[in-house]
């Protein structure tokens, strides 16, 4: 007899984005691979109507859900809520649970998390205190809980001097925005898979910025990732041949995204984002918790790098999802 496999998604708005259309992609490709892992799929967008999202899902039964739910009505703060949902009905579901998500989904709050942990991480001010800005170093606006880069990109890199700037960022939202130090220098995105024997850091990805203009800022933002026809999006690659004098900021990555994992309760994948300066000391930048699997995505790019089949990764994402 096959169980059922309920896959969980945000409802798409009636105007999506790249960014927002990707879930569907990713909504195939695991569909497909559940089913040749011998269950019946079951697909449900949920929602902002919570009680009505409770009520069909006990009504299904899923064996175990797969949760590919990033955001409820497109925003970011509302990304652990499905969590939530779930936990509350204790039905097992893939990726991370409650508790990390919410940490993770506030990038203040997984900022300070970090620093009371002792990872290391670039320097950082709400927008309360912009007074503590240095005139001699870059700056980044970056939202406090959007994913997938969005309302991040190049003009929101700033120089501490730059008062023009900062007078208008004062205006913004305080809830929804906070600065960060620009870190000018070398980029990595660090996959890790929860397996029986513990978490697994896959291959190192570093992302490489061709041809960049002199004075051009670095940064993988929304037009690097989403815009096709962008200069970034053509000129920036990803790599995961690091020479073997990277053999100290190898190992040093992978005792982070270890202690990371371990220290925050993080389950089934996660994606740990870095940059690091001339110091050769990595710094966290983000930590995307259940990143996109879709093909082109830079989890699955890791997963295929490090010898995995598609279905074997979405196995062991399955069997992560049915531990306590």
């Amino acid at each position: 007899m096959t169980k059922t496999a309920m896959i969980l998604f945000n409802r798409i708005s009636s105007h999506p984005k790249d960014d927002e259309l990707d879930v569907l992609d990713q909504v195939k490709i695991v569909s497909e691979a559940l089913v040749k892992l011998k269950y019946t799929v079951v697909e449900y967008q949920i929602g902002l109507n919570l009680g009505k999202a409770i009520k069909e899902i006990r009504k299904i039964g899923p064996a175990f859900i797969f949760n590919l739910a990033e955001t409820l009505d497109n925003k970011g703060e509302f990304a652990y809520i499905p969590a939530a949902i779930l936990t509350h009905l204790n039905i097992p579901f893939s990726g991370n649970p409650l508790i990390p998500l919410f940490f993770a989904a506030n990038k203040v709050l997984a900022k300070e998390q970090l620093t009371k942990i002792g990872i290391p991480t670039p320097a950082w001010a709400t927008l309360d205190h912009l007074n503590k800005l240095k005139k001699n170093r870059k700056y980044i606006l970056k939202p406090t809980w959007e994913e997938g880069s969005l309302g991040l990109d190049e003009d929101s890199v700033f120089d501490g001097s730059d008062k023009a700037f900062i007078r208008k960022i004062e205006t913004k939202n305080k809830n929804y925005f906070f600065v960060e130090e620009f870190i000018e220098g070398r980029e990595f995105n660090v996959s890790i898979m929860g397996t029986k024997d513990g978490p697994v850091v896959l291959p190192i990805a570093e992302m490489t910025f061709l041809k960049y203009p002199e004075g051009k800022p670095k940064i993988m933002g929304y037009t690097a990732k989403w815009k096709e026809d962008s200069f970034e999006y053509s000129h920036t690659r990803r790599t995961f041949n690091l020479p073997a004098s990277d053999k100290d900021i190898k190992a040093g990555i992978e005792k982070i995204c270890t202690k990371c994992w371990n220290s925050f309760g993080f389950k089934g994948y996660v994606r740990i984002d870095f940059r690091m300066g001339a110091d050769r000391v990595p710094l966290v930048i983000d930590m995307n918790l259940n990143p996109c699997i879709s093909e082109s995505g830079g989890f699955i790019a890791a997963t295929r790098k490090a010898g995995y089949k598609f279905r074997e990764v979405i196995r062991q994402i399955v069997e992560e999802a049915g531990k306590p």
